[in-house]
Formats: C-alpha cells, sequence, structure tokens
C-alpha cells in the first residue's frame, strides 16, 4: 500500500514545481534554477545522508556508472529541459504534453522490459487521458485544436522521453543502496553535473545569478525540498516497490494536483469542468491500480 501512496505524492510535489518554476522564470535561468535546487537539496541532505553513503560506500563504487547515467538523464536532463520549455510555453500547453509521459513510460517497460499492459489498465489509462483533456480545454474539445506548437512545447515534448527513460532505468538497474543513500548520491551527482555547466552559464546569462529575494529564495527551498528531495524519493521508491508501468497510470493525477494547487494559491475558481476531469482522472487511476473483486478473493484464497 505505501509504494502507491508514494506515487501519488510524487506528481503532487512535481505540480507545485511546474507551478513555481513558471512563476519564477523571469527571474533565474533554466542553468541556474537547476543548479541551485540540488546544491541546496544536497546541502539539506549531508547532514543525514553521509553516513549512510560511507556505510554503503562499496556499493556506490560498484554502482557508479548506473548512478552517474541514472543522475544525468533524470536530474540534470528532464529538469533542465522543463525549465528552458516554461520560459517559452503557457502552462497549458505544458500540462498537455506533460500528460504523453505515461505513454513514453509504457513504450519504455515495453520495449526494455517487457511489461504490458492489461486490458483493464489500457482502459483505466486511456479514461485518465480523457479527464486530463476535459481539465487542459476546459470541457470545450474545440479548444485542443486551437493549441500553438512552439520552441517551449517542442523542449517539453523532449523532456518527455529522458523522465520515461530514466523510470525505466531504475527498475532495470535496480540499487541495492538505501532510499537516503541513492538520493544523497543522486543529488551529489546532479549538483556536480550542473555545476559544471553553470559558470559558462553566468558569464552569458544576466539571470544566471537570481537576486537574493524573499520570493526566489522560497521558490528555490521548495524546488530543493519537495520536488528534488521528496518526489524523487517516492517515486524511485515507488517504482521500486512495482514496476515503471504502474507509476505512469498514476502520473495523471499531476494535471489534477496542478488544478487543485491553482485554487488554493492562486485564488483562480474551482469550475465544474474541473471537478468532472478531476473525477474521471481518479477513475482512471482506481481502474488501473486496483485489482478487480475477483482476483482479490483468489489472492487471499
Amino acid at each position: 500500500m505505501r509504494y502507491y501512496v508514494f506515487l501519488a505524492l510524487a506528481p503532487l510535489f512535481w505540480a507545485g514545481n511546474w507551478v513555481v518554476g513558471r512563476g519564477v522564470h523571469d527571474a533565474i535561468s533554466p542553468v541556474g534554477l537547476n543548479f541551485w535546487r540540488w546544491f541546496v537539496a544536497l546541502i539539506i541532505l549531508l547532514p543525514i545522508g553521509i553516513p549512510a553513503v560511507i556505510r554503503q560506500w562499496p556499493i556506490v563504487r560498484r554502482e557508479a556508472r548506473h548512478l552517474l547515467l541514472t543522475s544525468l538523464v533524470g536530474g540534470v536532463c528532464f529538469s533542465f529541459l522543463v525549465f528552458w520549455g516554461l520560459n517559452h510555453t503557457s502552462a497549458i500547453n505544458a500540462v498537455v504534453l506533460n500528460s504523453s509521459l505515461s505513454f513514453f513510460i509504457i513504450l519504455g517497460s515495453w520495449l526494455l522490459l517487457g511489461d504490458r499492459m492489461s486490458r483493464r489498465q489500457t482502459i483505466g489509462m486511456i479514461i485518465s487521458v480523457i479527464g486530463v483533456l476535459v481539465v487542459v480545454s476546459h470541457g470545450d474539445p474545440a479548444f485542443l485544436f486551437h493549441l500553438e506548437f512552439g520552441f517551449g512545447d517542442l523542449l517539453i515534448l523532449i523532456a518527455m522521453p529522458f523522465w520515461a527513460l530514466y523510470s525505466v532505468m531504475l527498475k532495470s538497474w535496480p540499487t541495492r543502496l538505501d532510499g537516503l543513500g541513492l538520493l544523497t548520491v543522486t543529488a551529489a551527482m546532479c549538483a556536480l553535473m550542473c555545476a559544471m555547466v553553470y559558470p559558462i552559464d553566468i558569464l552569458f546569462n544576466p539571470k544566471a545569478l537570481p537576486a537574493i529575494e524573499p520570493g526566489i529564495i522560497g521558490a528555490i527551498l521548495f524546488i530543493a525540498v519537495f520536488p528534488s528531495i521528496g518526489a524523487f524519493f517516492f517515486w524511485s521508491e515507488g517504482i521500486k516497490g512495482l514496476s515503471p508501468n504502474m507509476a505512469s497510470y498514476m502520473y495523471p493525477l499531476m494535471p489534477a494536483y496542478g488544478t487543485i494547487l491553482a485554487v488554493i494559491f492562486l485564488g483562480e475558481d474551482l469550475h465544474g469542468f474541473q471537478l468532472a476531469g478531476l473525477g474521471i482522472i481518479l477513475a482512471g487511476v482506481y481502474i488501473c491500480t486496483v485489482p478487480p473483486r475477483r482476483r482479490l478473493q483468489e489472492q487471499e484464497g
């Protein structure tokens, strides 16, 4: 049960990441935001994570290549592309394209792991996508035909296969590190790789160094704690306990979370189409993740 909770919490934290990332796109560059998120996350993790890393250092050395590659794909490339894309596209377009992640995870799981979807899971997945489209279209199907596809949308779309690959690699290359050790090593590797390109960004981008303002500091702290530490931990643990496919079924919760966050923190009105879309998304997630009663009875028997 806890793995399902983990996979439900990760999209919540990432929904906040996209909202905050879009909110500060005029104040800090994508490279700068990605560096500071991982640097601050590492500083927070070091006091409690160093003992775990030292204790498991032989595992870290043995799995170094795999850990470095997963960190590069999921923590550096994906995050940078998302932050860069949010500089050039609307939140609505980003959510529409972000909903394609489930497709890429399922495709990657099929190609690399041989995982297949059951008929029930296929139906649930389709229902969840319909719910996402209801939310982003404001209940008007014709709205989707008027979306403009630009440079930022292309960046968001390119980012999706990176996260799908990261999710599949977590399952195909299972680590023997515990959750705290894995998160600390990931944060360290991501911060180091971002630090290698950050000086170049400082030289050529006036937004590379963020202003020391409460809003910017708060945004970086939020992204470091919740999307970087919390979501990465829950996502990796959930995938290890279940599968990349199951994670993809839970991911459509993110647009639903985004709607709720917008109502709470941005003061936006809650409309009927949003409630309807949320209900459809939750129904699709339920169908994908909860076995039929007959199977439950067989398992209990």
